[in-house]
């Protein structure tokens, strides 16, 4: 591929065991991806155990111009992207999960917002709808679009949900995931709060991703997952309490800090932020509930 055929758009997937569901992501893909290199889809193996290794190989002999992959040592989500940002040919990266598919005719509306938004350096994220077929296909909406604004903005208007992202590249250079050894989980809302101090985004009423929770995925297993990514944990909040999210946002974030700061001193982990102390009684009946649940089995 020459310079002068650079792909607009880096359509990114991290997977990790979902040789069953790449090809229906790959045929949704392939399906709108023109032929001219304009669109590349990379995905990251994240030490997979099943085969999608050979999927990928058969995906890439279909799409030699579209295809791209390495593998790397299993290490979450969160790493996969911070080797994406450094990875990825294009200037704009969406990020798809293994388990979705990206909605009919939405890359090229991505491209569209893209190519309106590319040139204001402010705008580091574009923030599309997801569906949720396998939920009778509901769908939620934003109630603030088109518009360059703040992260915490957004989600101090209205309830926060699950979105597609589209993310400048040199944002996401700038803004790495924090790694902490032996972690492999870190919220994803840490960047968008950290986003907040460089990036405004925009948020459109575009279906771009159509999504199916798994069993066993990570919104399964919340709990267990943040519980053995503790630092990690505590990152996000203090992200978020350092925010201009709402005083309820900011309330329930000090609440699950000091959740999880006690969690932090059962496994000898030196606590993170430490909230004002208003909020460390319901953040200790939630440890407390966090600890019945472990010992009945119970993972959320």
């Amino acid at each position: 591929m020459t310079t002068e055929q650079m792909p607009k758009l880096t359509v990114f997937t991290p997977a990790w065991n979902r040789a069953d569901l790449l090809p229906r992501l790959f045929r949704s893909i392939a399906a709108q991806a023109p032929a001219d290199g304009s669109v590349e889809w990379l995905v990251i193996d994240d030490g997979s155990t099943d085969d999608t290794p050979s999927k990928l190989v058969e995906f890439a002999v279909e799409r030699p111009d579209l295809v791209r992959f390495m593998r790397v040592e299993n290490g979450g989500k969160h790493r996969a992207i911070n080797r994406a940002a450094h990875e990825a040919r294009a200037d704009w990266i969406l990020l798809v999960d293994s388990d979705d598919a990206v909605a009919e005719c939405a890359i090229a509306d991505v491209l569209q917002y893209v190519e309106r938004y590319d040139g204001d350096e402010r705008v580091g994220l574009i923030r599309g709808l997801k569906a949720f077929p396998g939920h009778g296909g509901a769908r939620y909406s934003f109630n603030r679009v088109d518009i360059p604004q703040q992260h915490w903005q957004w989600i101090s208007s209205q309830a926060g949900f699950d979105s597609a992202e589209a993310i400048r590249r040199s944002a996401l250079v700038q803004h790495p995931f924090p790694e902490h050894e032996g972690e492999r989980f870190m919220a994803e809302s840490w960047l968008w709060h950290t986003l907040d101090s460089t990036h405004q985004l925009v948020c459109v009423n575009s279906v771009w991703v159509n999504c199916w929770y798994q069993e066993g995925g990570l919104t399964a297993s919340a709990l267990r997952i943040r519980l053995q990514s503790l630092r990690s944990t505590m990152d996000v909040y203090e992200a978020i309490l350092g925010s201009h999210a709402s005083l309820r946002i900011r309330a329930r974030a000090a609440i699950n800090a000091w959740r999880y700061r006690f969690h932090a001193r059962d496994h000898g982990i030196a606590p993170g932020v430490r909230p004002a102390r208003a909020f460390a009684l319901p953040g200790w009946l939630l440890y407390r509930r966090d600890r019945a649940r472990i010992a009945t089995g119970a993972s959320a």
